[in-house]
């Protein structure tokens, strides 16, 4: 089509004025009725229907009303000309706001009376704000496209037309066929599968994003039509029925692909109808209301939650049958003098390097026959059939042979087999059992599991749902028993080689989280539930006690690590009270490793590392019957620091730092830290105060280190600051070295990010906290004055995330020096200047603290003592601290909230 005029040839507002307003009126009345059906919670598939006819109505009105304009213009056609719908258009079914593609399907492309159709028919639509894609293209060259771009290629298969002649659309149709699909269905397959992988990774490879994109992402509606393209393009089936019919699907997966596909589009058009544009991204904010308007109500979880859990499993049923369907279309090379076929015996053979079923139907009667395959896939590493997955997947989805796979020895044994399998197996992902997972097979085994399938939480911090979660958990725990995390997870290496029964830490891992699904305190639940599970697997009873000990203690270790002061040889002691042996020490440790590593990609930092690695070796260290001291491995820490010194003239006083620095430092750093550490405390010299900057474990963090003269006050005061150059605390270590005669030095290590940016501390902003902490100290301005330039809230923050609930907790009898103050709230800019600072007013000095961001959930933990170093021993006291800690967390979201508000 040539380049829009701002004239028309054929200008139909000019011939029929009321033509605009009639069109406007007509568009209007149908989006209006469209979306009072959304409301009223009709058919997400019929609305879309609705829409497309209705389009169908004016499009093809407008073509001949332009078809008849140009013809009495004298522009007679000369070819032929069919207005056809391709894309969601063409398969008929349109969301509220999605864009309209169309194609001009002629035998002339440059015929003036195709021309003139084209514009007859957009002008209007453009006029009327319809966002409308469009082509005008002749068969060849169409076809020759579509051999080259897999886009075109896919327009070929949902084509429909709209107006026009109906033979040039048949040819169309026949020649795709005949000359793009049947002599090329394998590369097309190819090209469909790479586009397909492309998508996933730009929009989200994986099922469980925080936020999925419902068209586009991995199990969305794209989905659906990649398996309804190559159903197509294969067999020429074009309903479910067919492809049942034909082999492209089972008949539970045509079941449950009309049920996802229902759901996923009334969740497409309830975000358009919300956002009044297209939006397909499913935002936290859309999931809270939408869920409200599908119908769920809170209960024992959640109702954002159990929308979430039924929008995954749907998800997860699209991204598997597209999966399959593909899988299913490709056409099978046959050998020369046919397939190399070897009969392993027991029902399962191998044909052409897969492995298979002899006769399907045996597995109705015999379940373990799905775990003998299996068990053949991961010996001869050699791929499953597509079709014997077929059928393990039909078995799996009958309750009775579930029930009857439970209750077969052997079947139970084989999956305590793949559930320790270290290996990598020819399967997605390497993941034995992931691969069992998606046919079906955890859950024949473990009716349990299915309650967790799918199931969130709906916060910024467990990025996968339950399910998967738990089963990458497992695969992470295989990789350290294999030695691939060694650089990381040293210690957590050699303690799964030296694991001496696998199978109770295995079963514990994989059900850490089974309580999820059943409200809070999961891990009391859990365990209740584990223990009868456990022997259902013939697990000895001690070993079945033991699973429930680790499902209910699984989150134990990383709080002592995280929230208490694990250089206190008292709170070593308590831990090992808890404990009690040396085996549940050891498989709470790998648990808590494996957990904490696949709970987000940033979960496990190297901090929480060395705190976890530290708290194992000492309280190890009191169950073997040593000394509850961490001196050993102090002194060793300390010695390796000054060996990795330089030999500067300055190493004298870097060692000097190394000595003086406490015990908790010592602990909480590696050698190499401290080494470097030293170096920064030194170049200090004369200076009021130093600061400087260390990279993060991350791109977008980096560490601060100040070093200045003790004050009360200063840990608001450096706050303040950060908080100032909008730079947000991820993790924070808070020391003090003493110096006879002369103030305690501050050490003070930051992790910080700066949202929105690529590096969170460049040399201006290095800059900006420097000259700003100088004028803070020197009286030149004020905390206020600082925290005043922030201004509206940064673009960053105005994006809704889950509600996160406040808890201020005083506790006199975690420590016997310190009263300890825990905070959880939401994390926000300026939170910790707002703790510490109220902290201060309270007359209170920070002995240390201990500073974590879970997500969106601050989790931060405070020792402290008063003006004469001890403990706030009176009631009163305490809950005044409390309140007052509540009151100004409440002030610091308030404002916050209101400026958000003020700005959306």
């Amino acid at each position: 089509m040539p380049e829009s005029s701002a004239h028309p040839t054929i200008d139909l507002g000019r011939l029929a004025p009321g033509l605009p307003c009639c069109c406007g009126q007509y568009l209007g009345d149908c989006r209006r009725g469209l979306e009072e059906a959304v409301r009223n919670g009709e058919s997400g598939i019929a609305v879309a229907r609705r829409y497309a006819r209705s389009l169908d109505g004016l499009l093809g009105a407008l073509f001949c009303a332009s078809d008849a304009a140009a013809r009495a213009e004298g522009m007679a056609p000369r070819a032929r000309v069919a207005l056809v719908g391709v894309g969601g258009y063409g398969r008929g079914l349109v969301a509220l706001h999605s864009d309209v593609d169309v194609l001009f399907l002629c035998d002339d492309p440059r015929d003036r009376h195709v021309q003139s159709l084209a514009e007859g028919v957009l002008y209007p639509l453009w006029d009327l704000g319809l966002t409308i894609g469009h082509a005008v293209r002749g068969v060849g060259e169409t076809l020759a496209l579509a051999r080259e771009d897999i886009r075109t290629a896919t327009t070929l298969l949902d084509l429909r037309r709209v107006a026009g002649r109906v033979d040039i659309v048949a040819d169309l149709e026949e020649r795709a066929r005949r000359e793009v699909f049947e002599p090329a269905l394998t590369q097309f397959v190819d090209a469909l599968e790479k586009d397909t992988a492309e998508r996933q990774e730009r929009f989200g490879g994986s099922l469980f994003l925080l936020e999925p994109e419902v068209k586009l992402g991995r199990g969305g509606l794209r989905d659906l039509d990649v398996g309804e393209w190559a159903a197509r393009a294969r067999w020429g089936s074009t309903c479910p029925e067919q492809h049942v019919r034909l082999g492209a699907l089972l008949p539970h997966e045509a079941r449950e692909l009309d049920v996802a596909r229902e759901m996923l589009w009334r969740v497409r058009n309830l975000l358009h109808l919300r956002a009044g544009r297209r939006q397909d991204r499913l935002t936290f904010a859309d999931q809270e209301d939408i869920a409200k308007q599908l119908g769920f109500c809170d209960g024992v979880t959640l109702a954002v939650e159990q929308f979430m859990q039924a929008y995954y499993r749907k998800a997860r049923v699209v991204a598997h049958a597209s999966e399959r369907m593909l899988s299913r279309a490709r056409p099978v090379a046959v050998a020369l003098g046919g397939p190399i076929t070897e009969d392993l015996g027991d029902g399962i053979r191998v044909v052409d390097g897969l492995v298979g079923l002899v006769d399907p139907e045996r597995l109705r009667s015999d379940p373990a026959l799905a775990f003998r395959l299996y068990r053949q896939v991961i010996g001869r590493r050699q791929p499953p059939d597509p079709g014997a997955r077929d059928a393990i997947t039909e078995a799996a989805h009958d309750p009775e042979w579930r029930a009857r796979a439970r209750r077969t020895p052997e079947a139970v044994e084989a999956f305590l087999s793949f559930l320790t399998f270290t290996g990598v197996a020819p399967v997605r992902r390497g993941s034995i059992l992931e691969e069992l997972h998606s046919v079906g097979l955890v859950a024949a085994i473990i009716a349990e599991f299915e309650t967790i399938t799918g199931r969130v939480q709906h916060d910024v911090y467990h990025v996968y749902t339950v399910d998967v979660h738990s089963l990458r958990a497992v695969d992470r725990l295989k990789a350290l028993v294999r030695g691939d995390l060694k650089k990381d997870q040293p210690l957590a290496c050699r303690l799964t080689a030296e694991e001496p029964r696998p199978v109770p830490l295995y079963v514990g891992l994989l059900l850490h989280d089974i309580g999820k699904a059943h409200g809070k305190d999961h891990s009391v639940k859990g365990a209740a539930m584990v223990v009868p599970i456990a022997r259902r697997l013939a697990l000895s009873p001690a070993d079945a006690e033991h699973v429930g000990w680790l499902v209910r203690e699984h989150l134990s270790l990383y709080k002592w690590a995280t929230r208490r002061d694990t250089s206190d040889p008292d709170a070593v002691l308590e831990v090992a009270r808890e404990v009690g042996t040396l085996d549940r020490l050891r498989d709470l440790y790998l648990l808590t490793i494996a957990d904490l590593s696949t709970t987000s990609p940033t979960a496990m930092t190297s901090w929480k590392s060395r705190l976890l690695d530290d708290l194992y070796l000492a309280t190890a260290s009191v169950l073997e019957g040593e000394i509850p001291s961490a001196v050993g491995r102090v002194r060793e820490t300390r010695e390796a620091a000054r060996a990795a010194l330089d030999n500067s003239p300055d190493r004298a006083a870097r060692e000097v730092f190394i000595a003086d620095m406490p015990t908790r430092y010592v602990l909480a750093n590696t050698a190499e830290a401290i080494a470097l550490h030293a170096k920064v405390a030194v170049e200090r010299g004369d200076a009021t105060v130093h600061v400087a900057r260390a990279p993060g474990p991350t791109v977008d963090s980096a560490e601060l280190l100040f070093v200045t003269d003790d004050r009360p006050g200063l840990l608001a005061d450096l706050t303040a600051v950060l908080a100032s150059n909008r730079l947000s605390v991820i993790t924070a270590q808070i020391y003090n070295r003493p110096r006879p005669g002369e103030p305690d030095e501050a050490f003070d290590v930051f992790l910080v990010r700066r949202e929105g940016a690529a590096e969170p501390a460049s040399d201006a902003t290095l800059d900006s906290v420097r000259h700003d902490l100088l004028a803070l100290l020197g009286s030149e301005t004020t905390a206020e004055k600082l925290l005043a330039r922030v201004g509206q809230v940064p673009s960053w923050a105005q994006r809704h995330v889950p509600d996160v609930s406040t808890e201020v907790i005083v506790d006199n009898a975690v420590s016997h020096r310190f009263t300890v103050v825990d905070v959880f709230t939401r994390d926000r800019l300026g939170l910790l200047h707002a703790i510490s600072r109220t902290l201060h007013e309270q007359g209170l000095t920070i002995a240390f603290s201990k500073i974590n961001t879970e997500g969106v959930r601050a989790a931060d933990v405070f020792y402290v003592v008063d003006t004469r170093g001890s403990k706030l021993a009176e009631p009163k006291r305490v809950e005044a601290l409390a309140r007052a800690l509540r009151d100004a967390l409440a002030q610091h979201h308030a404002r916050w909230e209101a400026a958000r508000e003020a700005l959306t």
